[in-house]
């Protein structure tokens, strides 16, 4: 019976030697990956991306067997005129089905950019299976775009202040055909895969997978592109095990323009947490959280520019998060004779 230790020794180093190619991998992957990065900032950002995977991943539906309940709102460029606001309003539930896990999600987002917002409603679909020391959930995102354009408010020639600056709107291109406000529907497909365990995560999801598309005046269309999230985070419990240290990495791109987020947060017994992260080319960010009461987060971040282009007083973020058992089992009820 002396193989069976040698058999235990070679899986030890097995999987010894597969962390280590893990961790080549990973940096080689980084590497290669982080000269590709453009500059371009996308519209709407999440600094708290890590609160808020099954926002923009639906295979994260309701994986930690938790009804969630999400709200964040973010103020970008704050000091700006007609500064881009984001709010996202989320809400998903595990469902057990002979023995099968499942998730159920809705998540409603209206952002504010300039001239334009744009309103988005989705529901989501995940199916959860055990895989290695976790679980991996594969999840579709169905739902409708809705594309708003503010003639009204449209300034295109004098000073944005004179009185007869809207007579000017007809030399436009841009505005020809257009004589009010816009507004268009689209549908709009998402699709997500998410694994994770006690120690680590890792995602990949496209949203407008059918890349949806909205009509302008007479001639002009608004293509919107399919956008790739890639994100991964890891929890690390350091030698006084009250503290953990969570590093965090979010990639997104559109193969036009991208995006990279680097985090890292430390969390003190569960109850506190803060961190420093930087997005790649665009700003530092400060992030701090509060477990406030059993289930319920409190987190904000601040966004202060480093690009020579942008010059506010910085961007706000507030994320409320509520997490709790929905116990659907009825009570033993017990009758008495002496209440009628």
């Amino acid at each position: 019976m002396l193989f069976i230790p040698k058999i235990a020794n070679i899986a030890d180093d097995f999987g010894v030697i597969l962390m280590v190619g893990f961790k080549k991998l990973l940096v080689t992957v980084c590497a290669t990956i982080l000269p590709l990065v453009g500059w371009a900032q996308f519209d709407s950002q999440r600094t708290q991306y890590m609160h808020s995977v099954s926002a923009y991943n639906a295979g994260a539906i309701a994986q930690n067997d938790m009804c969630n309940v999400l709200g964040t709102y973010r103020l970008q460029w704050a000091g700006f005129s007609n500064a881009p606001t984001d709010i996202v309003v989320s809400g998903d539930i595990p469902l057990n089905i002979s023995g099968t896990k499942h998730g159920l999600g809705v998540t409603f987002q209206n952002d504010k950019v300039g001239l334009f917002e744009n309103q988005a409603f989705s529901l989501k679909y995940a199916y959860q299976m055990r895989l290695w020391r976790g679980t991996l959930g594969l999840g579709l995102d169905l739902g409708f775009l809705n594309q708003a354009f503010n003639f009204d408010d449209c300034v295109t020639g004098g000073s944005e202040f004179s009185n007869d600056s809207h007579k000017d709107k007809g030399s436009d291109p841009m505005l020809q055909g257009v004589s009010s406000d816009q507004n268009d529907m689209a549908f709009n497909v998402g699709f997500g895969a998410y694994y994770s365990d006690d120690e680590m995560y890792v995602g990949l999801s496209v949203l407008n997978l059918n890349k949806p598309s909205f009509e302008f005046g007479e001639s002009e269309e608004t293509d919107i592109p399919r956008i790739f999230y890639l994100t991964g985070g890891y929890d690390m419990a350091l030698s006084n095990e009250d503290y953990h240290l969570k590093p965090s990495a979010l990639f997104r791109t559109d193969f036009s323009t991208s995006q990279f987020d680097l985090d890292c947060l430390v969390d003190y017994k569960k109850k506190f947490m803060g961190g420093l992260g930087y997005r790649w080319g665009d700003s530092f960010d400060f992030l701090i959280g509060c477990n406030l009461l059993n289930g319920l987060f409190l987190g904000y971040a601040y966004d202060l520019p480093i690009s020579k282009m942008i010059k506010s007083g910085g961007s706000h973020e507030v994320c409320l998060k509520y997490s709790f058992k929905l116990e659907l089992a009825k009570k033993n009820k017990y009758k008495s004779e002496r209440i009628l």
